[in-house]
């Protein structure tokens, strides 16, 4: 899956459901005025 500066994550599902962003666990989602927000239980750094 693409993110907004062109970079690719990867998008899983873990055993008990839960989606993973190149591996950290979606911990809540937060609606935005355009659109939302995913917040996840580890940091994206560039490579």
């Amino acid at each position: 899956m693409g993110t907004a500066d062109g970079r690719s994550v990867v998008v899983d599902k873990d055993d008990d459901g839960n989606i993973l962003i190149n591996g950290g666990k979606i911990i809540a989602t937060v609606p935005a005025s355009n659109g939302i927000i995913h917040v996840i239980d580890l940091v994206l750094l560039p490579e």
